[in-house]
């Protein structure tokens, strides 16, 4: 009876141990959890706290309008990459009760921290407008931009076009941007930047150089390029090539749904071993702007001319969309060899685009439609044209299709005489 008194004692010993044992496991298993979950927030709200890139030195532009609320505000801001979190940035102001935000337009930066960018916003301190405003737009050439630079600055055209053309300054940004090559430089470029200057509106204080400028647009084409410099690799292009294509599509495009069919077409008389021929790049050589390109124009020795050179033109002939970019990168797989634009009119503000995949189709257009460019270069102009025959090729890429077909097809086809006014 002792004996058995004994051992269920023991029993019930070893069970209160064992007890002890799983209850102290469980709650350091429930104490790591707490701890490092408590660790988990921690650094989380101290990461939402921080600086978004304490590195950055770009300026942003924030506008809060009149009677925003903190979400609001926190809304805006996290749309513009300067708070890390927007829920921990609104319970953040209410927890150190801050209010009285004053509307306005501010300049803030990603190194700023919330209490900075709070303290900001509380102050008022609102961003001056700026001294200089240039705005770029798509499709223009080098000689347009320096037009635009010089009028929105100090600066002369011929100063502006000398350091764009200087040997030093084209080596110093080929050293500072690895998009740039020396592509850029290859004998018969025009404007070794021409095409690396991004379409946008820049704002500039007052005292800014040429220099810093010019590197603030090349810094937009930049990221145009680190965005895509895996597609551009697998394309088989480079950079220079694949800007070069783009600023034909961008000079063709009628419409922006029309960039990746035009970009299409052109991929399609590569692939087949055809002449690009695209009116744009015979301008560009020459000099002139017009719908109307004479056959003197198409013999050009201009190593832009595609009528004349084989493959993508020695470099870009104006500026670059990202979204002509992205065309050339990603054309339509498009059955269309050949495209004749139309001019603008009620119909179609912007011109119109027919494709189509025959020679002989293509050419019905051509007969169809080249009376509608004699009108609209007619109707924009009130000058007299007396005693002048030309021969003219209506702007249409790829009018002429393979080889030295336009001779042949359309010589008399395009003749018409300036005599009648």
């Amino acid at each position: 009876m002792e004996n058995e008194w004994k051992q269920n004692a023991e029993i019930e010993k070893r069970r209160r141990r064992t007890s002890r044992r799983i209850t102290l496991i469980i709650l350091s298993v429930l104490l790591t959890i707490f701890l490092v979950a408590s660790a988990v927030v921690y650094v989380f709200l101290k990461n939402a706290l921080e600086p978004v890139d304490e590195t950055a030195t770009k300026s942003v532009k924030v506008e809060i309008p009149l009677g925003a609320g903190t979400s609001t505000i926190a809304s805006l801001l996290k749309e513009k990459d300067l708070i890390a979190n927007e829920t921990i940035f609104r319970y953040y102001v209410r927890y150190k009760n801050e209010s009285s935000f004053q509307a306005g337009t501010y300049t803030l930066s990603q190194a700023m921290s919330p209490d900075e960018i709070i303290n900001e916003l509380k102050t008022g301190t609102v961003m001056k407008a700026a001294d200089v405003k240039i705005t770029l737009p798509e499709g223009i050439t080098m000689d347009r931009q320096i037009d635009l630079i010089a009028k929105a600055t100090k600066f002369k055209e011929e100063t502006i076009r000398k350091e764009l053309t200087d040997a030093m300054f084209i080596d110093a940004m080929i050293e500072k941007y690895p998009m740039l090559t020396d592509e850029v430089k290859k004998n018969g470029i025009l404007y070794a930047l021409e095409g690396y200057l991004f379409p946008a509106t820049y704002e500039f204080d007052k005292g800014k150089s040429i220099d810093q400028i010019v590197e603030t647009m090349l810094d937009e084409t930049e990221k145009v390029y680190d965005e895509n410099e895996d597609a551009i690799r697998k394309s088989g292009m480079t950079f220079h090539e694949v800007l070069s294509l783009g600023s034909m599509v961008e000079r063709e495009a009628a419409t922006p749904k029309d960039r990746r069919e035009i970009a299409g077409v052109f991929k399609n008389r590569l692939d087949d071993g055809m002449k690009l021929q695209s009116d744009p790049t015979v301008w560009y050589g020459t000099g002139e702007n017009t719908a109307l390109t004479t056959l003197k124009d198409l013999e050009n020795n201009s190593k832009y001319n595609t009528y004349k050179y084989e493959g993508i033109p020695i470099g870009p002939i104006s500026t670059v969309s990202k979204d002509s970019v992205l065309a050339v990168l990603n054309p339509n797989k498009t059955k269309y060899v050949y495209f004749f634009a139309r001019p603008p009119s009620d119909t179609h503000p912007r011109g119109q685009i027919l494709y189509e995949e025959t020679y002989e189709e293509h050419q019905r257009n051509v007969v169809k439609y080249k009376p509608e460019w004699v009108e609209y270069e007619a109707s924009k102009s009130n000058e007299q044209r007396v005693g002048l025959k030309r021969e003219v090729r209506f702007k249409s890429a790829c009018l002429c299709g393979r080889g030295s077909e336009w001779r042949e097809g359309f010589h008399d086809l395009c003749r018409i005489d300036d005599s009648s006014s």
